[in-house]
């Protein structure tokens, strides 16, 4: 059985996306749902908020209604799927090399943000991102939680060569150098009035953190999902990396990763070379 769901990020985030159809299982299953919803805590805006205009989202064309295309190339959609084993080689390998060495306790999704960030500006060399969007969630969702949106929008600038730089260099750039742009973002729909739109997904090459995200909790008939994934549509050219949680059957409790990956079909095709022919890596179509 193959269960899908399309969300709105009007109605939440995808927490909320995940928290709904939980929910939504167990009532199948007979269980009462809550007479009511909690609210969520308020959103915690951390320090480091930057000033001035944005970067890390565009204007949407619209013509009437509708939103014409982010992008004006092909865009594919792969996942790659990277073991426990795999994952805990690559970890061990980043946080052992380079001058600006990675701590063992530096989160996989960071280290495998900028290894996506180097092959991608290696594979557009010239025109390589000096510049992506990392999206976190800064409110820690409860079971049964009223939908909210807590992404937390935040950019980092490289002024090095991407490329050729250490992934450890780049991991240190995303862990201590993003600067929050949630509060410029929401003043500048203050000023519009809510009257215009805006593109966050491939803006700039965006990298969103699912990890903790609990999507193998949808249980049909006793039943959890063999495999959960999730992609977005209305990706601009730039490009969206998303990082989630794989089941495995580990005794240690360990768990590897996927990374479900939307870039121009040239380059996809090139970063499914670089993440099989250096780390094995295997990748599926969405």
């Amino acid at each position: 059985m193959c269960l899908g769901l399309s969300w709105s990020h009007v109605l939440g985030d995808a927490f909320s996306t995940f928290n709904f159809i939980t929910m939504w299982s167990q009532i199948l299953a007979g269980q009462v749902p809550p007479k009511s919803l909690p609210k969520p805590n308020p959103l915690k805006i951390e320090n480091n908020s930057i000033s001035g205009n944005p970067i890390s989202v565009k204007r949407a064309t619209i013509i009437g209604e509708h939103w014409l295309p982010g992008n004006d190339t092909k865009m594919v959609t792969h996942s790659f799927y990277i073991t426990s084993k795999q994952l805990d080689h690559l970890v061990t390998t980043m946080t052992s090399c380079g001058e600006n060495q990675t701590t063992n306790k530096t989160p996989c999704f960071e280290i495998l943000s900028a290894l996506v960030w180097k092959y991608v500006a290696c594979i557009r060399e010239e025109s390589e991102p000096k510049a992506v969007t990392i999206c976190t969630y800064g409110t820690n969702h409860r079971e049964n939680e009223f939908p909210t949106n807590g992404l937390v929008l935040s950019i980092v600038k490289a002024n090095v060569t991407v490329g050729k730089s250490d992934v450890s260099d780049l991991v240190k750039l995303i862990t201590e150098e993003k600067m929050v742009e949630n509060q410029v973002i929401e003043k500048l729909v203050e000023e519009s009035e809510g009257k215009e739109d805006f593109i966050v997904y491939g803006a700039n090459l965006t990298f969103v953190d699912l990890e903790e995200a609990k999507i193998y909790e949808v249980k049909l008939n006793g039943q959890k999902p063999i495999m959960a994934n999730c992609c977005f549509h209305g990706v601009g050219d730039q490009g969206v990396v998303l990082v989630l949680p794989i089941l495995e059957d580990n005794e240690d409790g360990s768990s590897g990763r996927m990374i479900t990956v939307s870039l121009p079909e040239k380059e996809l095709d090139q970063l499914k070379d670089k993440l099989g022919g250096e780390w094995g890596i295997a990748s599926h179509p969405f």
